[in-house]
């Protein structure tokens, strides 16, 4: 059984059709990079597979539960479904420590030693164990970013889901962001990425999901479709974005 399987999803803001029929399945340990311009669905597609959307037609499982189930209790979903945003949502006012700790004890009902002992594994994940004690406003966007991806690993998520996670940062910090999803890819964790870093995607992902007009228009292995795109629109779309 698939760990995300998605089918004939439809999400309508008002008139506006933004997944139109959208069919997508996720194996355990993929890696799936999502490409496609603004506005083609990309960043409901994935907002919609942990809940944060209601959708309008078809249906979205995790790992074996119906996502858009009004049964669903979504919070505890959202403990196997880790997402990180471009903007990278931490508390200014918590030091890196407590904005890691802080799901783990109150969620989970762990203790604050056994909890810091777990920021530092996962700050140790992402590079950054001596910043533990530090505040964000201290760190650089790539570092405030790499935090926030530590906050998710430390609820021991099955899935992770990235939204552009490195668009807001200088070019010099989006390499430290990306080493850190490799090293995650290495030791098999699942993602879904909303991303415009098709050099990433070509090394990373195990697929590549080209979005367009809404629907999934074309996708497949992530070297070969970067490299010989089947459809005319996937065409224009990497030339714009390669040249």
């Amino acid at each position: 059984m698939s760990l995300v399987d998605l089918r004939d999803v439809v999400k309508r803001y008002g008139p506006l059709t933004v997944l139109d029929g959208v069919s997508l399945s996720v194996e355990k340990g993929e890696i799936i990079a999502i490409i496609g311009r603004s506005g083609s669905g990309k960043s409901t597609l994935l907002r919609c597979v942990n809940g944060l959307e209601p959708i309008q037609g078809g249906a979205v499982t995790f790992a074996g539960t119906v996502v858009n189930d009004p049964g669903t209790d979504l919070r505890k979903l959202r403990q196997q479904v880790g997402i990180v945003f471009q903007s990278f949502n931490l508390f200014p006012h918590l030091s890196v420590e407590r904005n890691i700790t802080l799901a783990p004890t109150v969620v989970k009902g762990m203790d604050r030693r056994a909890a810091r002992e777990l920021a530092r594994t996962v700050l140790r994940k992402v590079g950054l164990e001596e910043k533990i004690d530090a505040y964000p406003d201290r760190l650089s966007g790539g570092q405030q970013q790499r935090v926030a991806i530590a906050r998710s690993l430390a609820m021991s998520p099955q899935l992770m889901l990235f939204d552009e996670i490195t668009s807001a940062l200088d070019p010099e910090l989006v390499g430290e962001v990306l080493k850190v999803l490799e090293e995650m890819a290495a030791d098999g964790m699942t993602m879904m990425l909303v991303t415009h870093e098709m050099g990433f995607a070509r090394k990373v992902a195990s697929r590549v999901v080209f979005m367009h007009q809404g629907k999934v228009w074309e996708q497949g292995p992530a070297a070969q479709t970067l490299a010989r795109p089947r459809t005319p629109e996937l065409e224009t779309f990497l030339s714009a974005v390669l040249h």
